[in-house]
């Protein structure tokens, strides 16, 4: 299983929020909305993600067409960034795809929930 990072945009942060009665700081929802989400990438049998079929030469599936490259980064490809395919006509399940490789991938959170099923 590989491990990848999600960085979020680097923001400048609010002014601190005080409280009346002792001046402590109060967490905004903001602030821990903002922190790095740790997500694990899983690899998956296209089978299980697209309509087609498996040949001597590989898996063969109609064209799919990824809405657009996510940070996460391919773990076989050096630097390749995976492409987003949502559920439509043949795809049967969002995932994560590389188009070098083209291996299919699920992103799961630090709990182990897929992030692409929300």
């Amino acid at each position: 299983m590989s491990i990848a990072i999600h960085h979020p945009d680097i923001r400048q942060s609010p002014p601190p929020l005080f409280t009346s009665a002792g001046g402590s700081r109060a967490t905004s929802h903001l602030e821990q909305r903002h922190a790095p989400l740790l997500l694990s990438l899983v690899e998956l049998d296209p089978r299980e993600v697209v309509d087609g079929e498996m040949t001597e030469q590989g898996f063969l599936a109609a064209d799919i067409v990824p809405v657009g490259p996510m940070r996460e980064a391919c773990p076989h490809c050096q630097g390749v960034a995976l492409q987003l395919v949502l559920r439509h006509h043949h795809v049967k399940r969002s995932h994560l795809f590389c188009r070098v490789c083209t291996r299919c991938y699920d992103a799961l959170d630090e709990s182990g929930y897929s992030i692409l099923t929300i």
